[in-house]
């Protein structure tokens, strides 16, 4: 499996944080928002498929990999395993509900710049998830397949002998996907960009635009050169007249 790159933190940071009433007992309030049962165990829910569309892992083999032994995690699980853990999660999660509510209380979830980062991070995450849900769609793996992608397993890495039939066959259908993934992956792209209207200005020269760097006015701030401070002509000592001849 592929490293992963995200952490709790990050997936949390997407949620939105507006409760109600739903009738299940009340944890707590903050500010106004009710933390309930029902609404923690759906955020811990919507992190979890949350994971499983940004990373491209089946979901139910994260929730495999959350409740098997360690031994058998990959590596590059380990550490989320540990955040996943419902005590962990919880102290997480309600850390972020305080934050939050105590960001937007100060105007800081309005500010413009603000507005604008979570904008493109929710734009980010759309392309992400969307890309990968068309990709999913378009691929088929038999049953064909993952037997010989098991074999292959078994025959090129010694540990993948000690595997179950059905481990075998989910590390193999990984590998698969992820190998059609990148097969299909531009032709999900072009098909994707047919459904949208674009409409090139031929009046603006793009490729004159692109070939300019970026300005950057706080760097072009800092590089400027310091004017000399100019010093007031030092005092002239007058010389002491001579001394009468006595």
């Amino acid at each position: 499996m592929k490293r992963l790159y995200i952490s709790l933190t990050l997936l949390l940071s997407f949620f939105s944080f507006a409760y109600c009433g739903d009738g299940t007992p009340v944890i707590e309030s903050i500010d106004g928002n009710k933390l309930t049962t029902a609404s923690f165990e759906s955020a811990f829910d919507t992190a979890l498929d949350t994971l499983s569309r940004t990373q491209n892992i089946e979901k139910k083999n994260v929730i495999k990999f959350l409740t098997e032994e360690e031994s058998k995690v990959p590596q590059s699980f380990l550490q989320l395993r540990n955040e996943f853990r419902k005590r962990k999660f919880f102290d997480r999660y309600h850390e972020m509900m305080v934050v939050k509510a105590a960001a937007d209380k100060s105007g800081f979830s309005k500010r413009s710049d603000i507005k604008e980062i979570l904008k493109f991070q929710e734009m980010q995450l759309i392309y992400g998830m969307y890309i990968a849900e068309q990709i999913e769609s378009r691929i088929k793996i038999t049953e064909q397949e993952l037997n010989q992608g098991c074999q292959e397993l078994r025959t090129k890495y010694k540990q993948a002998e000690s595997l179950t039939l059905e481990q075998c066959y989910d590390a193999a259908r990984a590998q698969i996907k992820g190998r059609k993934s990148e097969e299909v992956y531009k032709s999900v792209l072009d098909r994707i960009k047919e459904t949208v209207a674009i409409k090139h200005n031929d009046k603006f020269d793009l490729e004159k635009y692109l070939d300019k760097e970026f300005s950057f006015p706080e760097l072009s701030k800092e590089e400027a050169p310091k004017v000399e401070e100019t010093k007031a002509p030092e005092a002239i000592t007058p010389t002491p007249a001579p001394e009468a001849t006595k």
